[in-house]
């Protein structure tokens, strides 16, 4: 079995996973950015889908020669889609949408790349493609950059260093694509495989993946913080209880809940009885293991 059926199988399935990771999360939080990452996901998916078949199956690659032929500008068009979806990831990020000069200014390049995929010269055609393509990743490049410099100050840090990490990936993948074009193998059945965009995909599934490592951290500090006010309305903590199950939670001794709270260690113990007695535990290793049971089913009740 050949490493390349190992990495198409290995990104397929990686790219599936994120599909449904990202598809979920717009389910739940109604993002569009997350639904624009699940399309870039399902995009590759596609491409990928495409090499395998056209590596491993003869018969297809040659019915894919004569639909490129026949279509030159299906390609660019797909090139051109994948560009637009990785503009309105990073808008979501930044919190920008598109305005009425950056929409026309889309147009006008689209318009353009169609009507030069026209041209009776291939090589023209090829050119001018190629030509666009790349104008809108660069329009994509400098955009984030100036959102970025604009928004340092005043941004969340993780959306931030997400952003920046998504310019970057973007920035390096765009790079390789100006040294690699034009450099295709003279055959006529030479794989389609581009590997500055196969090393850009592979960067953006590593940050995908970071991203939802982080996000899922996010959430559990965040259900962490509202569980113990749920469990105290739900047993009917009285206010000092409810303070006194926080710190619980965070692992603070007596002594330390007692100098915090300014009572007697005595009166502490009273309170941590109280609660004990209401949440049905005999002891802090009782009340982690409870709180870890209504955690996980405050997870499974939210996704």
């Amino acid at each position: 079995m050949s490493l390349a059926f190992l990495y198409n199988v290995a990104s397929c399935i990686a790219y599936a996973l994120a599909i449904a990771a990202y598809g979920s999360l717009y389910y739940v939080e109604r993002k569009p950015g997350y639904i624009f990452t699940a399309l870039i996901f399902f995009a590759y998916a596609i491409d990928i889908v495409l090499l395998f078949m056209y590596e491993f199956v003869p018969e297809f690659a040659l019915q894919f020669e004569d639909a490129r032929n026949a279509y030159p500008m299906l390609y660019t068009t797909f090139n051109m889609a994948i560009i637009l979806l990785y503009r309105l990831v990073l808008g979501s990020l930044l919190s920008r949408s598109f305005s009425p000069v950056e929409g026309f200014f889309w147009a006008v390049c689209i318009m353009v790349a169609w009507a030069s995929g026209a041209s009776s010269v291939e090589s023209v055609a090829s050119w001018r493609g190629f030509l666009f393509t790349r104008l809108l990743s660069l329009w994509v490049i400098g955009y984030g950059i100036c959102c970025l410099v604009a928004e340092f100050r005043c941004m969340n840090r993780w959306r931030w260093v997400f952003s920046l990490l998504l310019v970057l990936v973007y920035a390096l993948g765009e790079a390789a694509t100006y040294v690699s074009f034009g450099q295709e193998s003279s055959g006529d059945f030479a794989s389609p495989r581009e590997v500055p965009v196969e090393v850009m995909a592979l960067c953006f599934t590593v940050a995908a993946y970071v991203f939802l490592a982080h996000h899922r951290r996010m959430r559990n500090e965040q259900l962490a913080e509202s569980l113990v006010p749920w469990i105290a309305r739900e047993y009917g903590l009285t206010k000092r209880e409810e303070v006194l199950l926080s710190l619980l939670e965070k692992g603070a001794s007596n002594k330390e809940i007692a100098e915090q709270e300014y009572i007697s260690v005595n009166t502490v113990k009273t309170h941590i009885s109280n609660v004990y007695s209401k949440l049905g535990v005999s002891g802090r290793d009782g009340l982690a293991q409870m709180l870890k049971e209504e955690l996980g089913r405050r997870k499974r009740a939210r996704f």
